[in-house]
């Protein structure tokens, strides 16, 4: 059985937030919040009710006024129980940025494993 439930959530780097969110919300996505403190970050939930991802919509000019790159930044696999995931994950020598942490204004609990290329795939419970 696997440690993992589906996807979380998509974090990717556009150059305007505010058009791509417009259009993806025309297409049946949901806006869930805004945060101001990443820049204008806008989160979406895909079509299909409260358990779908979401989008997480980032703009290429982060809050330090830097750029990074357009496209994918993340993705976050939902994990049924993220302590046990992080602990057997730990123990067969995969790499993580940090343990597992809440994340108050988000509801959840977070860790990011790294992956072969120095990239991370995050780990997320709620």
């Amino acid at each position: 059985m696997s440690m993992f439930v589906g996807l979380d959530h998509l974090d990717i780097a556009v150059e305007n937030p505010e058009a791509m969110a417009d259009f993806l919300i025309s297409l049946g996505f949901v806006e869930l919040r805004r945060i101001a403190s990443r820049g204008g970050t806008i989160e979406l939930r895909f079509p299909g009710g409260e358990d779908q991802p979401f989008i997480e919509l980032r703009p290429t000019k982060n809050p330090k006024g830097e750029t990074i790159p357009a496209g994918l930044r993340h993705m976050a696999l939902r994990a049924e129980n993220l302590e046990q995931a992080y602990a057997d994950l730990e123990a067969k020598g995969y790499q993580f940025t940090s343990p597992p942490r809440a994340v108050e204004t988000s509801g959840r609990t977070l860790t990011s494993l790294i992956d072969p290329e120095g990239g991370r795939l995050q780990l997320v419970s709620r």
